[in-house]
C-alpha cells in the first residue's frame, strides 16, 4: 500500500483521539474531531467528482478548518493548493486558473472575491464556504456550506494516494518574479517531515505557538511535523501585535516558537519582553531568510532558556535543507549549518564541479524532499532540477568542517563598480548597532558605479540614530567599496505576506535631488 502524508493524522488520531491538535481563542479541536471531519470532507470531494491528482485550493486563515480540509483533500487523493487569504480577485483568479483547482475552500470574506468569475474558472466545480454564505452558484460551480459538509455522516478515510503521487502545489513567495507552482509529492513531504522531527527532537507534548500562516511552506511544515508526533498547534496571533504573541506564549504554556527573522525582530522590539514568563519555551526555529548574527545574539540574550535552531530551505525542498544545531551557534555564528538527515548539500562552480572549502559557488541539494518540478513550467523545471540536483540559486561557501554559509542569492548580489557585493554582509554590520531594529541593503541605479549601495534602516523604539553613526560603524568593519552610499531611515521594510523581504522594491528607491546652493 502507498504511504501517504494523511496517514500521519490517522495514526495520531488512533493513538490520542482526545488530545488537542489545534487551539484558537479558547476553542480546542482534538485529533479525533479533525480526523472525522477530514474524512467527511474527503467523501464530499469524491462525491463531487474530484479525482486523484486533481487540485483543491485552500484560502483560509489559521483555523481548525485548515488541517481538516488539507488532510481531507489528501484522503480523497487530491493535491492541496494553499493560497494566501489576504488576496484580491485577480490574484485569486490567476492562482485558481493556473492550478486548475476543481474545488476551493474560502471564508465568507474571501468568497465574495469569486463573484462574477464563474465563467473564467473552467475547472472549478465546487466552492466550500466557511461562515455566512454570501456567494451564489454561477458559471460551472456550486456553493456548499462547509460546516454542513463536515457534520455529515459520510466519510472516506483513504483513496490509496501516496508515495510519488502529487500531494501539494505550493506557490513561491514571488519576491523577484511571478510565483511558481512547486509540485510536491507525498514522499517529498513525508521525507521533510520526518527529518525535521528527528533533528528537532519533537515529542508528543509539544505545544507550538503558531504565528506563521499555515498556507506558507514553513507553516505547512509545522503542521505536518506536529501531527507526526501528536503535538498541538496553538494559534497566538500575529507579530503585528507582539505583546499578544508574548502573552500567548506565556499563558498557553507553549514549548516552541517558529518564525522568520522579522518575527523575532518585532518581538525583540517590544520593551515589555521581561514581564512575560517564557520559561516553558524550550526551542525556537528560524528560517525564511537569513538572520544576522547580531539579531541572533539579541534573541539568545532575551530567551536564554530556549534552544535556537537556525534553518535554511526552499519551497522546492518541502522546504527544509539544513539546520545549525543549537550547540554550534557560538562557534558557527552566521552559518545555516549542515544538511538535514536524508539530504546532501554541495557547493558547485558554474561547470558543476565541487569547490574547495572557503570558495564561493552555488548550493546544490539532493534528497527525497526535492520537488517533482514546477507546475506547467518545463523550462523553469529543467533549469532548477539538474542531474547534479536542485540548483538553489543561492551563493554559498563551506568551511573546513562542512558548515554552510549563505552569501546571498544570485539575484541579490550588487554590482558596484568592478565589485560584486552581498547585501547580507553589510546588513550584519549595521544590525550590530543596538539602535537598529531591522536593516535591508539594496543596490540602486547609479550612473557612475552601475549600482550604489543603499541601507534602509528601521530604528528601535525611541532610538536616536543618524547617518554619521551608521557610517562610522560600517567604516570599522567594511572596506571602502562596501560602504553604503545612501542611508535611509524608514518606518517599515517591504515584505511579503510570509515576512520575506521584497528587496526588489528597495531597488526602485531614488535619492532626493541635490539641493541647490543659495545666491
Amino acid at each position: 500500500m502507498s504511504e501517504g502524508l494523511h496517514h500521519l493524522l490517522r495514526a495520531a488520531a488512533q493513538q490520542r483521539p482526545d488530545h488537542p491538535l489545534f487551539e484558537r481563542r479558547g476553542v480546542v479541536t482534538t485529533y479525533g474531531e479533525i480526523d472525522r471531519a477530514s474524512s467527511a470532507f474527503a467523501a464530499s470531494l469524491r462525491e463531487r467528482g474530484v479525482e486523484k491528482g486533481q487540485r483543491v485550493a485552500l484560502v483560509l486563515d489559521n483555523l481548525a478548518a485548515y488541517p481538516i480540509c488539507y488532510y481531507g483533500a489528501l484522503k480523497a487523493g487530491a493535491a492541496v493548493v494553499p493560497l494566501c487569504p489576504d488576496t484580491r480577485p485577480g490574484t485569486l483568479s490567476r492562482a485558481l486558473s493556473h492550478s486548475e483547482a476543481r474545488a476551493v475552500v474560502l471564508e465568507t470574506k474571501t468568497s465574495k472575491l469569486l463573484a462574477g468569475l464563474g465563467d473564467q474558472l473552467d475547472a472549478l466545480s465546487t466552492v466550500y464556504c466557511l461562515g455566512k454564505r454570501v456567494l451564489e452558484a454561477e458559471g460551472g460551480f456550486e456553493v456548499l456550506d462547509l460546516s454542513e459538509v463536515l457534520a455529515a455522516d459520510a466519510h472516506l478515510d483513504d483513496s490509496g494516494a501516496g508515495d510519488a503521487d502529487l500531494a501539494a502545489v505550493m506557490y513561491t513567495s514571488g519576491t523577484t518574479a511571478l510565483p511558481k507552482g512547486v509540485m510536491l509529492s507525498h514522499r517529498n513531504l513525508l521525507a521533510n517531515t520526518r527529518s525535521c522531527v528527528e533533528y528537532l527532537e519533537l515529542k508528543p507534548d509539544e505545544r507550538l505557538g503558531l504565528v506563521l500562516p499555515l498556507f506558507y511552506s514553513y507553516g505547512n511544515s509545522l503542521l505536518h511535523t506536529h501531527i507526526c508526533v501528536g503535538g498541538t498547534l496553538v494559534d497566538i496571533g500575529t507579530v503585528a501585535f507582539p505583546a499578544a504573541v508574548l502573552k500567548g506564549l506565556d499563558e498557553k504554556a507553549c514549548t516552541g516558537l517558529s518564525g522568520v527573522p522579522s518575527t523575532f525582530a518585532r518581538l525583540l522590539h517590544t520593551t515589555a519582553l521581561d514581564k512575560y514568563d517564557l520559561t516553558d519555551v524550550r526551542y525556537l526555529t528560524q528560517a525564511g531568510g537569513p538572520m544576522t548574527p547580531a539579531l541572533t545574539e539579541k534573541l539568545l540574550a532575551a530567551m536564554p532558556n530556549a534552544k535556537l535552531y537556525v534553518m535554511y530551505g526552499q519551497t522546492e525542498a518541502a522546504p527544509r535543507l539544513s539546520y545549525l544545531p543549537p550547540e554550534d551557534l557560538d562557534r558557527k555564528l552566521g552559518s545555516v549549518g549542515k544538511a538535514i538527515p536524508g539530504v546532501t548539500l554541495r557547493v558547485l562552480d558554474a561547470e558543476g564541479n565541487e569547490v574547495e572549502p572557503g570558495v564561493e559557488g552555488e548550493l546544490v541539494a539532493q534528497g527525497d524532499n526535492v520537488m517533482l518540478g514546477y507546475l506547467d513550467d518545463p523550462a523553469a523545471t529543467a533549469k532548477a532540477l539538474r542531474p547534479e540536483g536542485l540548483r538553489t540559486g543561492d551563493l554559498a561557501r563551506r568551511d573546513k568542517d562542512g558548515y554552510v554559509y549563505i552569501i546571498g542569492r544570485n539575484t541579490d548580489m550588487m554590482k558596484a563598480g568592478a565589485h560584486r557585493i552581498a547585501p547580507q554582509e553589510i546588513e550584519a554590520v549595521i544590525e550590530k548597532l543596538p539602535e537598529v531594529a531591522q536593516c535591508a541593503v539594496a543596490g540602486i541605479p547609479d550612473e557612475l558605479l552601475g549600482e550604489a549601495i543603499a541601507a534602509f534602516i528601521v530604528r528601535t523604539d525611541g532610538a536616536e540614530l543618524d547617518e554619521k553613526q551608521v557610517m562610522r560603524a560600517c567604516y570599522e568593519y567594511l572596506p571602502r567599496f562596501k560602504m553604503p552610499g545612501h542611508v535611509v531611515f524608514v518606518d517599515t521594510l517591504p515584505r511579503t505576506d510570509t515576512g520575506k523581504l521584497r528587496r526588489s522594491e528597495l531597488k526602485s528607491w531614488q535619492p532626493p535631488p541635490p539641493q541647490k546652493g543659495g545666491t
